[in-house]
């Protein structure tokens, strides 16, 4: 018997010089910036990732657009 795993999906938040950028996190690739955090909901992360973009100034950069 098999045990049961379960995957979970994390969208990684990180701010770098000119733009906030959210990620799908695979945990084995390095990113560049200063992580800011983690979240399992895509909608959270997203509505967090943009608003912490429009407060700094920078631009959103949205890498997990591209996996859907």
């Amino acid at each position: 018997m098999s045990p049961q795993t379960t995957q979970v999906v994390l969208y990684s938040i990180y701010v770098e010089q000119s733009a906030v950028v959210l990620y799908l996190d695979n945990g084995s690739d390095y990113r560049p910036g200063r992580f800011v955090s983690s979240q399992a909901d895509y909608p959270v992360a997203y509505a967090f990732a943009l608003e912490l973009a429009q407060q700094k100034g920078l631009k959103l950069i949205n890498y997990v657009e591209e996996f859907s």
